[in-house]
């Protein structure tokens, strides 16, 4: 791991929490084919029946304190020039000309090599829809950047500049003059105010505002200044706010996440109830606000131009509305189309790259191919790069403390005596070995090593492999060893039976089999049940999970969404009830109870304190509470993470770290990758 990379990055991010304001500045790739002409003139938006205008809020009398807003990024004194495919379309009248295309104020994109060329398809292969970040992650453009560097502050996305309050109460986002959405239609905070409004305040959509949005219990509120800049404001000081806008200031709905900042009201509204009396429900408008719609507009680099489900390829090809540019004035992106080939595990992806059928991939790459990789790298012409994963276990396993359906496997998981015997029963170095060529690190809490909430005293904490050990809590735990002396019993006199279900595949599949045996070792007897991305996330949300397997990413920085660690909504693997209970405001769901009402307090307090120095300090309480619990019983983390990268595939980093939390690698600006000719 690179320790340095890490203890960087962790000075930044505790700074952007109370940051105020930032700005700153091989073989021929697979023919290209044409898009799908994009009209002349933008697309009139469709008249909804009854689209009233959305309800400002009151102009304050006096303005908040706030610091001097950033210089927004100057666009190049240059004409601007476009991508051979689309200056075709301009000479046949299908587009208007690119001037007038480019936002009127465009973000300059600084290479990380160099400036590059126009051209090329960038494959790459998925597992599906509920593989959604194989696609989201490259179009990475939310209100406000993560930044490339962990050296550098918060960066200008499609706000160029903002103002924080003071006392971090109110928020001012500065949009860039011009903005249009893929299918030319001028982008505007109406777009927010349309999420805001009908999406996330409307419960047949979200069952209650998202967390981040609320302080002291009550909804932020939206002031519309113009159409380029809106105010939002908090009923208490939000401490986390321009890291959330960093994180989840994207378009809605990010698939699965259902998180995002705006969306396009002028196509949207046409599929609500409330503007157009023909339809009676959300199912169409899920259906068309989903990310993967080729209809849909978006603020992207790429936009969805060829998919429907079960399509063996999805297509994304370039918007010629894309607001970026490079310092040469060539409007980004400069590869041409995105291809996703459809495959069914982390094997088969491998087995596309030993085919030398991907140009660079970097998600499902099993480290245990490196070796692989390595070895076929000259014949494909491709280098095989590691980066650091920001994982604080790379496989965590959740017994479901709000399981519902067996009231007496239910207060077995709530019993912290037998998640610690399941920690002492897991062979961590076998299963480093077998996952993670030995790269992983020990760690007992969700937190990687170099993040200011990490608590070196319980860093071991339960880790030891010691089946013996594993016993004695068993016993503690009430459950005693049955006739055949092994197998353990429940209270009720039946034998212990759990099921562990997963999505994983390849490498991580056989680590989380060895610990399903390792648990069967101690007379605990785990069932292996492996699904889809799709079946695993509907029976975590729907609270049916007995033990669940994932991961703690967003280890550095986890605030921006702790759900691994604290039960704030659905998600939480270990306590969905709560979590649902506490994103609700105890509308739904199960109220906390114990330690998990004592973190959610904390987190409570985290979430409205500005000081950073304050807020590592609650941060750490937390982390520190989580692992003392065995909310999640960790393995390995930290262990690196392989891609592949075509020779002539560029401006792709040697080194970086590969976190949730900046959308690796959406930080690194995918629309400046670029095929060397």
């Amino acid at each position: 791991m690179n320790r340095n990379y890490f203890a960087v990055v962790t000075v930044v991010l505790v700074v952007l929490v109370v940051a105020i304001a930032a700005c700153a500045p091989a073989p021929a790739p697979t023919p290209t084919p044409q898009p799908t002409p994009v009209p002349a003139q933008p697309t009139k938006a469709p008249e909804p029946t009854k689209a009233p205008e959305p309800t400002k809020a009151p102009v304050a009398t006096t303005a908040p304190a706030a610091t001097k807003p950033p210089e927004p990024t100057k666009p190049p004194a240059v004409k601007y020039s476009e991508a051979p495919m689309l200056a075709d379309l301009v000479k046949a009248g299908k587009l208007p000309p690119v001037e007038q295309r480019i936002s009127d104020e465009p973000l300059v994109v600084p290479p990380y090599e160099e400036i590059g060329q126009y051209g090329g398809t960038w494959r790459m292969a998925w597992k599906g829809p509920a593989d959604y970040h194989a696609y989201g992650r490259l179009v990475y453009d939310p209100v406000i950047r993560w930044p490339r560097s962990p050296k550098d502050p918060l960066q200008p996305g499609l706000a160029k500049k903002w103002e924080l309050s003071a006392d971090s109460k109110t928020v001012t986002l500065y949009f860039r003059k011009g903005l249009k959405w893929s299918d030319g239609v001028p982008w505007t905070v109406d777009d927010i105010i349309f999420w805001w409004e009908d999406i996330e305040t409307n419960k047949d959509i979200t069952a209650a505002p998202h967390s981040e949005w609320v302080v002291n219990g009550k909804p932020m509120t939206l002031e519309k200044v113009d159409d380029l800049t809106i105010r939002l404001r908090f009923d208490g000081p939000n401490g986390l706010v321009l890291p959330i806008l960093a994180y989840k200031g994207n378009q809605w709905p990010m698939s699965f996440e259902r998180m995002g900042f705006f969306a396009p009201a002028h196509y949207l509204k046409q599929f609500m109830p409330k503007y157009n009396k023909d339809i009676k429900d959300y199912k169409t408008f899920e259906a068309k606000a989903d990310d993967l719609n080729p209809e849909r507009p978006a603020m992207t680099a790429w936009t969805i131009s060829q998919y429907k489900p079960g399509d063996p390829k999805m297509f994304a090809s370039r918007n010629p509305y894309y607001w970026k540019v490079d310092p040469q004035g060539q409007q980004l992106p400069y590869i041409d189309q995105l291809q996703h080939t459809l495959v069914e595990n982390n094997d088969a992806i491998a087995a596309q790259a030993l085919a030398c059928s991907i140009d660079m991939q970097y998600r499902n790459m099993d480290l245990k191919n490196f070796p692989l990789f390595s070895e076929n790298a000259t014949k494909c012409a491709y280098r095989v790069l590691r980066w650091t994963a920001s994982v604080g276990t790379m496989l965590g396993f959740w017994p479901n403390e709000t399981y519902p359906d067996d009231p007496e496997l239910r207060r077995i998981f709530q019993d912290r005596n037998f998640r610690i015997a399941l920690s002492h029963a897991i062979d961590r170095n076998k299963l480093n070995t077998v996952a993670y060529l030995g790269q992983g690190i020990v760690n007992a809490e969700p937190v990687v090593t170099d993040s200011p909430y990490f608590v070196p005293e319980v860093a071991k904490l339960y880790t030891e492999y010691d089946p013996k050990l594993a016993g004695e809590y068993l016993d503690k735990a009430g459950l005693k060893a049955g006739p055949d002396g092994k197998t353990r019993m429940r209270s009720d006199g039946k034998p212990l039976e759990i099921n562990v279900e997963t999505e994983r595949t390849g490498a991580e599949l056989d680590a989380v089999q060895l610990v399903v045996s390792d648990w069967n070792a101690v007379g605990v007897k785990a069932s292996l049940k492996t699904m889809s991305r799709e079946l695993f996330n509907t029976r975590t949300y729907g609270n049916q999970m007995q033990v669940a397997v994932w991961q703690t990413g967003k280890a550095l920085e986890p605030w921006s969404d702790p759900m691994v660690i604290l039960p704030i909504d659905q998600r939480t693997y270990f306590a969905p009830a709560f979590g649902v209970y506490y994103n609700t405001g105890g509308a739904k769901g199960e109220k906390p109870t114990g330690k998990f009402a004592e973190a959610l307090q904390l987190w409570d307090q985290l979430k409205m304190t500005i000081d950073p120095a304050k807020q590592a300090a609650i941060g750490k309480q937390i982390v520190k509470l989580n692992t003392e619990e065995v909310w999640t019983i960790t393995t390995v983390g930290m262990a690196t993470v392989p891609l592949i990268v075509k020779n002539n595939f560029r401006n792709v980093p040697d080194k970086y770290i590969d976190d949730t939390i900046v959308w690796s690698p959406g930080a690194l600006d995918p629309s400046h990758f670029f095929f060397k000719k």
